[in-house]
């Protein structure tokens, strides 16, 4: 997989977060964490197919970071749908099976992002993106 495809992801992405708020209006973002983390995971995946590295002040992001942020989100997205309900304990049987299932799955997704935001061998990046923003 090359860099720049995340480029795609993250406007698939932005572009599902925009039918949910066509179709549900400004308070899916606010019902649910899912929308906003979906926002910022595209957001996220945008910048790491479109930069090598974002520095603000001493503060320096490789693409690579953008990429575990991506993963990372995408990840506890969905648990964090249930959670609430499973902390109120007023979720049913069927939300917390589904929060299990979800929670287990995140974990693959934070290993994706962890893998290649050390340079891992298990998920190839491959860097071809040479644009750096700031210094």
């Amino acid at each position: 997989m090359k860099q720049s495809s995340f480029r795609y992801l993250g406007a698939f992405d932005l572009l599902l977060v925009a039918v949910f708020l066509a179709v549900f209006g400004v308070r899916a973002l606010t019902e649910s964490a899912a929308v906003p983390a979906m926002a910022l995971a595209g957001v996220s995946a945008i910048l790491a197919g479109s930069v090598r590295r974002v520095s603000v002040g001493p503060l320096a992001l490789s693409w690579r970071h953008f990429v575990a942020l991506t993963y990372a989100l995408f990840g506890v997205m969905l648990p964090a749908s249930y959670l609430p309900g499973v902390l109120a304990g007023t979720a049913s049987r069927a939300e917390v099976a589904l929060f299990v299932v979800t929670a287990v799955g995140a974990l693959s997704l934070l290993f994706f992002g962890y893998d290649v935001l050390r340079g891992g061998d298990h998920f190839d990046v491959e860097p071809n993106v040479e644009t750096v923003v700031g210094r």
